[in-house]
């Protein structure tokens, strides 16, 4: 019976031993000065007793403050990607005798990989007032779509707002099928070589780069045509 005694005595020992790290670790045994706090109201601490039973039942030892706030189980499931903000373009080279209707180019679109994506399409070219004073290119939108038309200086160089090639050095038309003209960026103070416009499915349409004043030398240029909705 003595030896049972002892032995159970031990064994509460050696469970007090190792409560007692964890009773610390719960926010138990303070003790001190600065235990309480000066207003006298009741701590909001984690209860120690609950604590060790938590860390004995789990193994988490990271018991803090409730800030009575329930934290999700899992993360949330990741959003399906929005459309991209930009359109994608694909880079045609201007290619001569272009110079009518009949000889326009056909620029080629990327494809468009789901419906909502914008795409579009430029060119890369140049003008000259006295050896090639019009380039002509001919395109059908495949969906009814508004539009962005700009004539931009080369790659490197900046073309957004007003910031593309002058008016007065070159400029750009929009003709309907039948040649008729729709719109023309010469002299346009308000928006310069940029319009907004919305084109209809599976209608044929021309834009044409005409040379201003490029005073007898080489103009290069970008010609852009993509969709914004």
């Amino acid at each position: 019976m003595f030896t049972d005694l002892r032995t159970l005595k031990n064994l509460i020992h050696a469970a007090l031993l190792t409560a007692l790290p964890l009773f610390a670790g719960c926010g138990g045994g303070g003790g001190g000065d600065d235990a309480g706090s000066s207003d006298g109201n009741e701590s909001t601490g984690t209860n120690p007793v609950l604590c060790i039973i938590l860390i004995l039942a789990t193994g988490n030892t990271g018991c803090t403050e409730s800030d009575n706030s329930s934290s999700p189980s899992s993360s949330p499931s990741t959003p399906p990607p929005s459309p991209s903000s930009g359109p994608l373009l694909h880079q045609n080279q201007e290619l001569e005798p272009n110079s009518d209707l009949a000889n326009a180019n056909l620029p080629s679109y990327p494809w468009r990989s789901s419906p909502d994506r914008q795409i579009g399409w430029y060119v890369v070219g140049s003008i000259n007032d006295v050896t090639d004073t019009t380039d002509v290119f001919a395109f059908t939108s495949i969906q009814t779509r508004e539009y962005i038309l700009a004539l931009c200086p080369p790659e490197g160089s900046s073309c957004d707002g007003k910031t593309g090639i002058d008016t007065l050095t070159a400029f750009f038309r929009v003709l309907d099928q039948d040649g008729n003209v729709l719109y023309t960026s010469e002299a346009d103070t308000d928006y310069g070589n940029r319009y907004r416009t919305t084109i209809d499915a599976g209608v044929l349409n021309y834009v044409t780069v005409d040379a201003g004043d490029t005073m007898g030398v080489t103009v290069d240029y970008r010609l852009f045509v993509y969709e914004i909705s």
